[in-house]
């Protein structure tokens, strides 16, 4: 996957996602008059938004193949450990109704599917939406 200043274009689109989704959230929420709408948007869009899998096909292949072959995934992070037992389950869901490859499986999973949910931290997305709307504000302001 290509870097652009250390982060990958996966992820770039991840937390884009991230702030479309969280900006749409926090305008309701201040229309609706919410306490405290700002942190309620972040936990409601980190538990509840249905972003895409901004994974490579590469990555998911081998991950996935080791957990549906192996039982066992790879990694320690739990956000990243969730991530891939779902798009691994719904890898083996296709495999087991249409007979297909893990391949083919895993192709359609990352094109076709939505996360349930985003796989990342309230630390992580509170420092990301503040760096993007403060870079956004300052943008404006020119």
């Amino acid at each position: 996957m290509e870097k652009i200043n250390g982060k990958t274009l996966a992820r770039q689109a991840r937390d884009r996602e991230l702030l479309t989704m969280f900006n749409n959230v926090l305008d309701e929420m201040l229309s609706a008059g919410v306490p405290n709408a700002w942190d309620a948007a972040l936990r409601f869009t980190i538990s509840h938004g249905t972003p895409h899998y901004h994974v490579s096909f590469d990555r998911a292949y081998r991950v996935v193949s080791a957990i549906v072959l192996h039982g066992d995934c790879p990694l320690q992070e739990n956000n990243h450990r969730e991530m891939w037992r779902e798009i691994a389950e719904r890898v083996s869901a296709l495999m087991a109704v249409g007979g297909l490859s893990v391949a083919r499986a895993v192709d359609i999973v990352l094109r076709e599917c939505r996360a349930s949910r985003f796989f990342i931290s309230e630390p992580y997305a509170r420092r990301h939406i503040y760096r993007a709307r403060h870079e956004s504000r300052r943008h404006f302001a020119r």
